[in-house]
């Protein structure tokens, strides 16, 4: 297979534009790193404005199928260097910051979304960080050196079919991820069903306060003199604790002596909840590491399991962050903080304990479909990764992947979709989508359940004018499942194992 470097098949490198602050609503759409996610996909709901001169836009103006590369950023886990896959969702003008760079591919050279694959596996490969330096805090990407760098270049048409193999296993992490992200919002739409939302308690549960229903402490100060020692033990610290679950890739030591070890242990069960930078982000302990302790940023909360359960208090914690619930009692001295005081006298409702162990079995089976699902996207995340290794040492068998065609516009830019096709004579009439348009599919199945797979199905056969993406699908059903007049239930489908939906 032949070698090139970078450079040797752009038709133009852009630096990016930021402009200045815009005084009405004319600005101009521009993509900053913040709207780069880790798929090489361009995330559109945080796209800003900004006023920048007619010349410069018509200079760097993104089309489709050019490639954006973050030149600034990065952080010490992961390296600078991502790079995202621009295809105009509106046909909307857009440009990209200053901290970014457009690489535009030489069409006779090289097909666009082969491009962006062999620039996002050398990011995902770590290669990009012999091309970083970091200055006053900032990590910068080296891009002159960079693009000197060498990528497999085969012939076209194996490029195209090697961006083919790719995009299919990207895909299916994509709807992996969203599968998890479904089952996530499912869980919160069922707390609020069953229980209403706890900071405004619309439902009138009795309230109490955190200390008659549970015991709660703060961990061991951090200090430099107990990391060494003689009895140097694990423990968990605030950055370890992610909403309902923990990182344990960077767990520290510190010294706890035998009655430190007694007092600051942790067992099954434990809701460690954080007492600073995000007040009220907790998970339950259910580690299998058995000698392990947690830090003074950490409240430990032990459970009257008569009154209230943590898979509950969880969840209750997740919408008092969510909306303002602890505004009244986290302290405002500096920075804001949950303290110890604050804690055991914040006020929570309290519905029977029926009913929370009623939830805490829902999220037990929902957890156990999520375990598959996570087992299921990590193992698509490593075939990606092999795939891509192999195509690019061009280990990979391309006979039998047909090869399609990405045609050019008179812009320079690539059009990535099929334009509609219309016999000779014949009219095809395709509907736009609408919320009425779901309702009519929901109501077609007659009172039937049915899961999102399914629903998705009926959509694409229903041939509308523009399919709706996910997230629109996604928005209008928790709207209709949370409407005060709901027109979806949801239940879960214990022979499927599932949640499915169900018009009303």
């Amino acid at each position: 297979m032949k070698y090139v470097t970078i450079e040797s098949v752009l038709s133009k490198k852009i630096t990016g534009e930021w402009g200045k602050d815009p005084i009405d609503s004319t600005g101009t759409k521009v993509i900053r790193t913040t709207n780069f996610t880790n798929l090489g996909i361009i995330d559109y709901s945080k796209i800003v404005s900004r006023k920048i001169e007619q010349k410069k836009i018509e200079q760097k103006k993104l089309y489709s199928g050019d490639v954006i590369i973050e030149k600034s950023g990065g952080s010490p886990t992961q390296p600078v260097g991502r790079v995202v896959f621009f295809v105009n969702p509106d046909d909307s003008i857009y440009l990209c910051n200053n901290f970014t760079s457009i690489l535009r591919p030489n069409l006779d050279l090289v097909s666009p979304k082969y491009f962006f694959y062999t620039l996002f596996y050398n990011h995902l490969s770590k290669k990009t960080l012999r091309y970083q330096n970091k200055t006053t805090g900032i990590i910068n990407l080296q891009l002159e050196r960079y693009l000197k760098s060498k990528i497999p270049l085969p012939l076209l048409d194996d490029q195209i079919r090697i961006a083919t193999i790719l995009s299919r296993a990207e895909n299916l992490i994509a709807k992996r991820k969203e599968s998890i992200e479904f089952l996530d919002k499912l869980l919160k739409s069922t707390f609020l069903e069953m229980f209403g939302d706890p900071v405004r308690n619309e439902k009138g549960w009795e309230k109490e306060i955190f200390d008659t229903f549970s015991e709660s402490r703060l961990g061991k100060m951090r200090d430099k003199k107990f990391i060494t020692g003689a009895h140097l033990r694990k423990y968990i610290g605030n950055s370890n604790v992610r909403w309902f679950r923990f990182i344990f890739d960077d767990l520290l030591k510190m010294d706890f002596n035998s009655k430190e070890r007694n007092t600051f242990h942790l067992n099954n069960g434990d809701l460690l909840i954080c007492e600073g930078g995000e007040i009220g982000r907790c998970a339950i302990w259910k580690s299998g590491i058995e000698d392990c302790y947690f830090q003074k940023a950490l409240h430990r909360v032990r459970l009257d399991l008569n009154q209230a359960i943590p898979e509950y208090i969880q969840y209750v914690m997740l919408f008092y962050s969510l909306r303002n619930g602890f505004k009244n009692v986290t302290s405002k001295a500096t920075i804001p903080h949950l303290t110890g005081v604050k804690l055991k006298a914040t006020s929570i409702p309290l519905p029977p304990i029926t009913l929370q162990n009623k939830f805490a079995q829902i999220l037990k089976k929902v957890e156990s479909i999520k375990s598959k699902y996570q087992q299921s996207l990590t193992e698509l995340e490593n075939l990606y990764g092999a795939l891509s290794q192999r195509a690019f040492k061009g280990e990979l068998d391309l006979s039998k992947i047909p090869v399609k065609k990405e045609s050019q516009s008179i812009t320079g830019s690539i059009n990535m979709t099929i334009p509609s096709m219309k016999m000779e004579g014949q009219a095809i009439v395709q509907k736009p989508f609408s919320k009425q348009e779901l309702l009519n599919i929901i109501k077609s199945k007659k009172g039937n359940p049915f899961n999102f797979n399914e629903l998705w199905d009926d959509l694409e056969k229903a041939d509308f004018k523009e399919m709706p993406t996910y997230d629109e699908i996604k928005d209008i059903i928790f709207m209709m499942l949370e409407d005060k007049e709901p027109m979806l239930s949801q239940s879960f489908d214990e022979d499927k194992k599932e949640i499915v939906l169900k018009g009303i």
